[in-house]
């Protein structure tokens, strides 16, 4: 069975009405809870912000890309741009709480920052705490230029996207697992992924500390095959302890998302 240390509070999610903000950041922390992954997007004047999508909605219901809004902007917009923290901010409250052994995932959402966040990370004292987490391989292939040390997560689809996927996605292919160093270095305001037949190989494979995929597309084969390589397996996302422990039976998956506070309950 699964524990508290094998469990990521996703975006906070459950212990908080709005996600990936201070306040459920420190409900979580509160909670004791082992692991946390936030979200990072940049904005037009390149602040990085606690945000999943690459858009949100102001107070009157307007959409805006973050990439198009100020941070001055935010609390004019107000809406969801209200509770959006600054990665500074966030980063310093993770540090400054007494949960000093939870591990952070930072999934980061825009390419090109890199040297940013990793600044950020180190002057609050939390690389040894953090995984790097990206959909982007390009994000991945540079902090590892930064600190070949770091841990790093590949998020990926490892079958065939959905059609939702397709529609929301700029879905790219692997050519038989391999996704070489990406030409491009600049991704902003983008929302896209890869999709690798099976698991990844080739050099990318060689950087990973693991990867992330979609639950309904686990399959025992594909997490043994991580496993030869030491490439923990996480899956994206669980609301009860039923699925949690039929997928840890069948697959044999390392960690879970869990994107209710139940989940948490019922083990303390």
């Amino acid at each position: 069975m699964a524990d508290l240390s094998n469990l990521i509070a996703h975006r906070f999610r459950g212990f908080t009405t709005y996600e990936n903000s201070l306040e459920g950041l420190h409900a979580a922390l509160d909670f004791g809870v082992k692991q946390i992954e936030f979200d990072i997007r940049v904005t037009k004047c390149g602040t990085p912000l606690i945000y999943h999508d690459e858009y949100a909605l102001d107070k009157n219901g307007n959409l805006h890309h973050l990439k198009d809004v100020k941070a001055s902007a935010l609390k004019t917009l107000g809406g969801v741009f209200s509770h959006m923290p600054s990665a500074e901010a966030l980063f310093a409250a993770i540090a400054a709480h007494a949960n000093q052994d939870v591990k952070i995932l930072i999934d980061m959402k825009d390419a090109g920052f890199e040297d940013m966040l990793y600044a950020l990370v180190r002057a609050n004292h939390l690389e040894d705490r953090a995984l790097w987490v990206s959909w982007l391989p390009e994000t991945l292939y540079a902090i590892h230029d930064l600190d070949p040390k770091a841990k790093l997560c590949l998020s990926h689809w490892c079958a065939e996207p959905t059609d939702k996927d397709k529609r929301i996605h700029q879905v790219f292919t692997a050519q038989d697992g391999h996704i070489a160093r990406p030409k491009r270095r600049y991704v902003h305001g983008e929302r896209s992924g890869w999709h690798v037949s099976g698991g990844v190989q080739g050099d990318l494979r060689q950087i990973l500390t693991s990867v992330c995929i979609p639950q309904a597309m686990a399959t025992r084969a594909l997490v043994d095959d991580y496993h030869k390589d030491n490439i923990a397996v996480s899956a994206f996302s669980y609301v009860e302890w039923a699925h949690i422990n039929r997928h840890q039976s069948e697959f044999n998956i390392d960690d879970y998302f869990i994107d209710s506070q139940s989940v948490f309950n019922e083990i303390t």
